[in-house]
């Protein structure tokens, strides 16, 4: 991926897929230890009508322009896909999946809602493998981002399958679960939900 500094019309590229590697490392819902860089896949489906248009997907990562990996896809979206050229299909629906290896941060968050909200064809799903929560105020984050009509759920085993198959350059090896993802996977999720519903 490339990335330029100082220079504000830079638009964040996606990588096509990420080595298996540095999704082992950066995925796994256990300790937090040394996982301080954030990796986003994403998704994005264009229907019209119905009808199922296009489908385009890849990898974001956090870097210096224009920062969180959640601000990289706005940036690489807005431009590239919602307003291509300036050519614009007003009547789309865009259905967004986003596996992240972070929940968004507050600030992220707050960006991601006010999007939603402003753009209210565009309908996102986040599935995330660990919660960041290093501030009272990330826990408003992930409530404001449900009010704003993103479905926000912790990334499941058959996720963390679906990205190794879909967004890692494998080289053909199967998926290995690691130990205790499931009963991380249900921790996590019971501490969402008491953010979330609580």
């Amino acid at each position: 991926m490339q990335q330029q500094q100082g220079n504000q019309d830079f638009t964040p590229v996606p990588w096509p897929s990420m080595y298996p590697n540095t999704f082992d490392f950066n995925f796994q819902n256990l300790n937090s230890y040394g996982r301080k860089s954030t990796f986003l896949c994403f998704e994005v489906e264009r229907w019209k009508d119905g009808s199922f248009l296009d489908y385009q997907n890849g990898v974001f990562r956090n870097q210096l322009y224009p920062g969180h990996a959640e601000l990289c896809f706005l940036d690489w979206f807005h431009e590239k896909v919602l307003f291509p050229d300036e050519i614009q299909c007003p009547d789309a629906q865009y259905h967004v999946t986003w596996y992240i290896s972070w929940s968004p941060c507050f600030e992220c968050a707050e960006q991601v809602a006010r999007f939603l909200n402003e753009n209210e064809n565009v309908y996102l799903s986040i599935s995330a493998a660990r919660l960041y929560l290093c501030e009272d105020e990330d826990e408003q984050g992930l409530r404001d981002l449900v009010a704003a009509g993103a479905k926000v759920a912790m990334m499941a085993p058959k996720d963390f399958k679906y990205c190794w198959d879909n967004f890692v350059d494998n080289g053909g090896w199967q998926f290995t679960y690691w130990k205790n993802m499931r009963r991380n996977f249900s921790s996590l999720q019971q501490k969402l939900d008491e953010i979330l519903w609580d």
